[in-house]
């Protein structure tokens, strides 16, 4: 096992930052695409998907200049100080919330694919279950398997593939010519949400001692792979089932690729929900328990019930959660991180392996656009 790790570092490397991003965000941008149409979807992965890089890169050098390990939150204390550093906790925490609510909901669509045939219940207790059964595992203090992580993810990726090849002959043309500015905006959160794996940057640096310079390569073939991927499959499900494409994206192909491509897509959206519900989970339950000191009860607690809160109240809509928890949280994140990368420049105590030389025009107007995108959500919704 040794010898693999070490002599396949690069490609664990990109493995790593690839399960980190791909998840249930890739079933909302089919519908996303269908709704602003497919050429708007097209340009907005295209920006998202350079921005991406650029920061994912920037925090790559910020991690590089740093001698002591740190996650996201401890790169913004270090650098910013405490007042950005909560900033920053806010923002990853509301993340964090913001996805696991989005499992929730989206769980009972894909467990009521599968099994309503036997057990016919409605999607939202379908979620509740779901919900119940992740949280008891999680309390158990059950941790993420690097190994079967990656298994999963390649296996979600070869069913994203296989209704990739399922759906290309049945493509319409027409359905990918549609534009409709009203929804102009909805994929850019979508994407941010769907591309976020900033996290893995720290953990890449650490699969590749002895070759950080290979960093910023990992994150762009990282960031290539999933685009590609995601690309692929709005292409294909956009093509196929055009204006009725659901908010899950699978659902709706029932009546163009039959139950069984429906029934296979969503057994693996609930193992890439579940797997993401605990890694996400146990993160959050660490950042209460090692960060601030709470009781194990209390920590778990304040992991699952917020969104499970929300969605008792009423917040069902998927699209809408994950295209707030882009624009809002991960815009938030990629802003402040742009400061973070500013400041590592001079107070950095280690010596990179690369350095990216972006002029501080180019920045402050990524920033610029990051801002944009939350104001616009706040204000517009």
């Amino acid at each position: 096992m040794n010898n693999f790790i070490r002599d396949n570092k690069f490609f664990l490397a990109v493995a790593a930052m690839v399960g980190s991003m791909v998840g249930v965000g890739v079933f909302g941008i089919p519908f996303s695409f269908a709704k602003s149409g497919f050429g708007i979807g097209f340009l907005l992965l295209l920006l998202t998907g350079f921005l991406t890089f650029a920061v994912d890169a920037m925090f790559g050098e910020v991690v590089l200049r740093t001698k002591d390990k740190n996650q996201i939150v401890g790169y913004t204390g270090l650098y910013l100080g405490p007042v950005w550093k909560k900033v920053m906790l806010f923002a990853v925490v509301l993340s964090i919330y913001s996805a696991l609510l989005a499992y929730i909901i989206i769980s009972g669509d894909f467990l009521s694919n599968v099994l309503s045939p036997f057990f016919y219940l409605s999607n939202t207790v379908y979620s509740y279950l779901f919900t119940i059964i992740l949280s008891i595992i999680l309390f158990s203090g059950l941790k993420r398997v690097l190994a079967v992580e990656l298994v999963l993810t390649a296996l979600f990726i070869f069913v994203v593939l296989l209704v990739v090849g399922f759906g290309i002959p049945k493509i319409d043309v027409n359905n990918l010519k549609t534009v409709n500015l009203e929804f102009w905006f909805l994929p850019y959160g979508i994407l941010l949400f769907a591309f976020a794996g900033m996290s893995a940057v720290p953990i890449q640096k650490e699969i590749l001692v002895g070759a950080e310079d290979k960093l910023k390569k990992s994150i762009l073939w990282a960031v290539l792979t999933v685009g590609v991927l995601y690309l692929l499959f709005a292409f294909t499900v956009v093509g196929v089932s055009g204006d009725v494409t659901s908010p899950d994206a699978i659902t709706g192909l029932f009546d163009f690729l039959g139950n069984g491509i429906v029934i296979l897509g969503s057994i693996f959206g609930v193992l890439a929900v579940g797997t993401s519900f605990l890694m996400l989970g146990a993160a959050l339950d660490e950042v209460f328990r090692w960060d601030y000191g709470l009781k194990r009860i209390w920590s778990c607690l304040l992991t699952v019930l917020p969104p499970v809160f929300l969605f008792a109240i009423g917040l069902r809509t998927f699209i809408d959660v994950i295209s707030l928890a882009g624009s809002l949280s991960i815009g938030l994140i990629l802003f402040v991180l742009i400061f973070v990368y500013l400041a590592a420049k001079t107070k950095g105590d280690r010596e990179p392996e690369y350095v990216l030389n972006i002029p501080k025009s180019m920045l402050y107007l990524m920033a610029t656009l990051f801002a944009a995108g939350i104001v616009y959500v706040v204000v517009v919704g």
